[in-house]
């Protein structure tokens, strides 16, 4: 028989099948075995799981249960490190986000159960209701608004992020799917315009590197980019950028923003505080400085770039 398909038995599972057993059967326990019963109650369950917050590194979590409730959550102390990002793994542990799963997790502010709202708009007035209520109201509703306005009334605002606690966009898309549909939307509100400005940077198809490239530069400008924050675990771009600054070049880094955050703390070379929704302006003038100063590198536009100036402008461009 193949040994893949045999039923796991964890220890806890027979002592509480066999604890069960000779209570079902009448049979006292004896001293030792009440002991055994009691410490099986006092058990410590450890369960491999993912930190689902929204900065994409999915580090592992160790979720510490006893008795069905998590006690501690724990994340990777067995993976060896490694600074030599991407070319060797480092340890995927978790930032104080992924840490806190477990305050978050039973947190009095988290939504249990369906509310309703009973005041206007931005009000905060809601009530609770049975889950029956808020099943019933938004059948009601999404049929009706889809057999008198039509599917295409019907729109799923993007998001994402702690939802995936509990499922996932494509769960809900597929039932809109399997009701005829609904609007769609473009892009993402994290990366839509980056993600239309880079293949006129690096060509189509062209993501971008690894943060561990800035090994290989002289000069790092970073807009707003606090990775220590936004993507502090050992598995993301936060560790990759302090792996790459301190090899290589060691390149001079300039840190563009109105909050001297946690990347900077000493790190940077320069930080330039901004005000706050200046950055176009700033990257306006950055440009103009270097095209009247004569200060980009004329050969490359010649020879990558189409409509930079005239000599660039394809034949087919309007006089």
């Amino acid at each position: 028989m193949d040994s893949l398909h045999l039923p796991c038995l964890s220890r806890r599972t027979l002592l509480q099948t066999a604890a069960s057993g000779a209570a079902a059967a009448g049979v006292s326990l004896s001293p030792l075995a009440s002991a055994v019963a009691n410490a099986v109650d006092d058990m410590e369950v450890m369960t491999y799981t993912a930190c689902l917050n929204n900065c994409g590194s999915r580090c592992v979590l160790r979720a510490f249960t006893k008795k069905g409730k998590v006690i501690r959550i724990e994340t990777d102390t067995l993976t060896p490190d490694s600074d030599n990002m991407p070319y060797a793994t480092s340890q995927i542990r978790a930032c104080l986000r992924g840490r806190a799963t477990r305050q978050r997790l039973y947190s009095k502010e988290r939504l249990r159960y369906p509310m309703k709202r009973v005041g206007p708009r931005g009000s905060g007035k809601f009530e609770r209701i049975s889950w029956d209520e808020a099943l019933d109201t938004i059948y009601t509703k999404l049929k009706g608004t889809i057999e008198k306005y039509g599917n295409e009334a019907v729109y799923l605002q993007y998001g994402s992020g702690s939802y995936q606690m509990v499922s996932v966009r494509g769960t809900v898309n597929r039932l809109l799917n399997m009701l005829g549909g609904s609007l769609g939307s473009y892009g993402t509100y994290s990366s839509a315009q980056i993600n239309r400005a880079m293949p006129f940077t690096f060509g189509i198809g062209a993501n971008g590197s690894h943060m561990t490239e800035i090994r290989n530069a002289s000069l790092f400008v970073a807009f707003g980019n606090n990775p220590s924050v936004t993507r502090g675990s050992g598995g993301g771009i936060s560790w990759e950028y302090e792996s790459g600054r301190k090899k290589g070049l060691k390149p001079r880094i300039i840190l563009i923003d109105p909050i001297y955050t946690d990347s900077a703390l000493g790190k940077e070379d320069e930080w330039v505080p901004i005000r706050i929704g200046t950055d176009a302006a700033l990257c306006e003038a950055l440009a103009y400085v270097m095209i009247t100063e004569n200060r980009v590198d004329q050969a490359f536009l010649d020879k990558y770039c189409v409509g930079y100036d005239e000599k660039t402008l394809p034949a087919s461009a309007p006089k």
